[in-house]
């Protein structure tokens, strides 16, 4: 039976939007909770990736998922450092990752992605309105070695990293699940009004 876990990354510094979105809501909601349920069903465990000023409000809010921010070594080095932190603190044959602002995401996206699982597959991404979603996707537990040797080359791109994969893309319609909130415009576009 293969093992899958989820990695939220959450790490991000928010400058463009000027706070913490992780902590903004919807529905009375937190955005980083419908990342969690929208991997919480396929999942085996879930592990959320911050940086040190965020780590402490999450432990007030989450009990089942583990908490972690960037292992040394990696640290400060964008969204794969996340993942890769991911990988070496939970072993998975694949692996779930998603933001955590994107507040619209649902379940579905992850159960049409995972129905082209299989051998040899490396990542599986969606393709939304003609823009690819790596960070919203699965990969392969073998991607996490290829994760290290780019951040070791300071290659910081998930783009740049589906470059050295085997990626199955997945066009998909329902522009509304990878809605960013970015800057407040966004949150009020989307969310407030």
């Amino acid at each position: 039976m293969e093992t899958i876990a989820g990695i939220l990354l959450a790490g991000g510094q928010s400058r463009r939007f000027g706070s913490p979105k992780a902590f903004l809501q919807r529905d009375g909601k937190y955005f980083y909770q419908y990342s969690i349920d929208s991997v919480r069903t396929f999942t085996d465990s879930i592990v959320l990736v911050t940086n040190e000023e965020l780590e402490a409000f999450f432990h007030d809010e989450e009990e089942n998922v583990a908490i972690l921010t960037d292992q040394t070594h990696v640290k400060g080095l964008g969204p794969l450092a996340g993942m890769y932190t991911g990988m070496e603190y939970v072993s998975a044959d694949w692996y779930l990752t998603a933001p955590i602002d994107v507040p619209f995401m649902d379940t579905s996206v992850f159960q049409t992605l995972l129905t082209y699982k299989k051998e040899g597959i490396d990542a599986i991404v969606p393709i939304v309105s003609g823009k690819i979603q790596p960070l919203l996707s699965i990969y392969h537990g073998s991607v996490k070695k290829v994760i290290f040797d780019q951040l070791q080359q300071t290659e910081l791109s998930a783009h740049q990293l589906l470059g050295h994969l085997n990626v199955v893309y997945v066009p998909m319609e329902e522009e509304r699940f990878f809605y960013n909130i970015n800057r407040q415009a966004d949150y009020h576009r989307w969310i407030v009004d």
